[in-house]
């Protein structure tokens, strides 16, 4: 008798549990959609109502209701989420208090992290979460941006080749802020930017006339040239590898020469390597002129010469043809060949008559040429000739004034002396015409 109405009584407990669970339950305790008997009802009226409002943008309005389904039923949909993230972007770019906002952003990544429970889909969590933390959180500390680096590198390493454009963006900007702070070292932001880069270009040969890659592309690079590591022996280390894997890669070779040449990296074998191949990619002013200043340096003279020859032809800047005719002067000079280094400058100064330099390189020619010039009257007459340049060069660009005046200075201690002059005729404010190669009309002045 005992035995059955302790299996009465058991099954009268069932029933009334079964009936409260017919009530109600919420979806966050028994893990459903919308909970069941009423809390569901709950779920499913304040799920409607908050949609209604923010479908209007209506975020103050729709947030109570919001918050309900966000702490009762959180499978009921991913849009709670996507919302969420709406809501509380928009209470925190409203608030002028720093604490608020501050809480807000809490709330903000408490959201990401639900959704990523309930949906996963890290890539697209992640990366949206690690952006918005550096949105909000970036001058705050340290510690945020790291955090942040962790969430973007996390969404790269599951998105891969598929990473949204402001993730790999947004990642290089925090891997370098890292470097700046020495939260990293530069090998890992060289790495980081490879990373993104690679996937970058695996983006363009898909869609390689996208604009939007195209200037995700370059904005990358300036960051990375422009704050990234500084030392040659670094980026030659790592990047001569990189050159190995990329020989063919346009967009590879045009960052690094840039940024090579930014870091005063270009009298590097790398520089000149990737400028080489560059250029038979393709043919630019630019990348010819890279070149001919690695040969330059290296003391190919003639081989410089060629390359300025090629950047000659392919820009059309005159202020940047006036540079490459001055690169060939001075490639002539260098090989003592002066009437044509001369011509060369003189082309220079034709297409951009405000800039001193040229003038200066054919003063130093004619300073360069007592010796070529010994038949003369008066050899020490190409002082003259050469002082009345570097006036010229002063007057045509205050810019090299100094420069101008210090060789003006050192050569005029050459000029002819009196006595000499006296015996060919020539005396002060006399015009003089220096031969030889020179073939230049000048006054006579003396120191004595």
């Amino acid at each position: 008798m005992m035995k059955h109405l302790s299996k009465k009584i058991y099954l009268i407990i069932l029933t009334c549990f079964f009936i409260s669970s017919l009530l109600g339950q919420k979806g966050v305790e028994d893990g459903s959609k919308y909970g069941h008997g009423e809390d569901s009802i709950r779920c499913i009226k304040n799920l409607s109502l908050y949609r209604e409002y923010a479908r209007q943008d209506d975020y103050v309005s729709a947030y109570p209701f919001w918050k309900i389904v966000f702490d009762e039923c959180p499978r009921s949909s991913k849009n709670i989420y996507i919302d969420g993230v709406k809501i509380y972007r928009y209470f925190i770019d409203e608030t002028d208090n720093t604490k608020r906002g501050s809480d807000l952003t809490d709330t903000l990544m408490l959201i990401y992290d639900r959704r990523l429970k309930y949906y996963n889909e890290i890539a697209n969590v992640r990366g949206r979460q690690g952006v918005d933390l550096l949105r909000y959180r970036r001058n705050e500390d340290i510690q945020y941006i790291k955090q942040a680096y962790d969430y973007l590198e996390e969404s790269i390493e599951a998105g891969g080749n598929n990473s949204s454009n402001p993730v790999l963006a947004t990642f290089v900007s925090a891997s370098i802020t890292l470097y700046q702070n020495e939260e990293i070292d530069e090998n890992r932001v060289i790495e980081d930017y490879i990373t993104a880069f690679n996937i970058i270009q695996n983006k363009m040969k898909i869609r390689p006339k996208n604009a939007r890659l195209k200037s995700l592309m370059t904005s990358i690079d300036n960051n990375f040239i422009n704050e990234g590591p500084a030392q040659c022996s670094t980026l030659e280390r790592y990047f001569s590898v990189e050159l190995k894997d990329k020989p063919e890669n346009a967009g590879f070779l045009r960052m690094l020469t840039s940024l090579l040449q930014k870091r005063d990296c270009s009298d590097s074998e790398l520089f000149f390597d990737a400028s080489k191949k560059l250029h038979t990619m393709e043919p630019s002013a630019q990348s010819a002129v890279n070149i001919a200043s690695m040969a330059f340096n290296n003391g190919l003279f003639s081989e410089a010469a060629d390359y300025y020859t090629q950047a000659l032809q392919l820009e059309t800047d005159s202020t940047k043809k006036a540079e490459w005719y001055y690169g060939m002067a001075a490639c002539y000079r260098e090989r003592g060949r002066k009437s044509e280094a001369r011509s060369y400058a003189l082309q220079s100064i034709k297409l951009n008559p405000d800039w001193g330099e040229p003038y200066l390189l054919i003063g130093q020619l004619y300073a360069d040429s007592k010796s070529d010039c010994n038949s003369l009257s008066l050899p020490n007459a190409v002082f003259w000739a050469a002082v009345d340049k570097f006036d010229k060069a002063r007057q045509a660009d205050p810019s090299i004034e100094a420069k101008a005046n210090k060789l003006i200075l050192t050569y005029s201690n050459y000029f002819p002396n009196k006595e000499e002059a006296f015996f060919q005729d020539v005396y002060p404010g006399n015009t003089y015409t220096v031969g030889c190669w020179i073939n230049e009309k000048t006054l006579a002045r003396f120191n004595d």
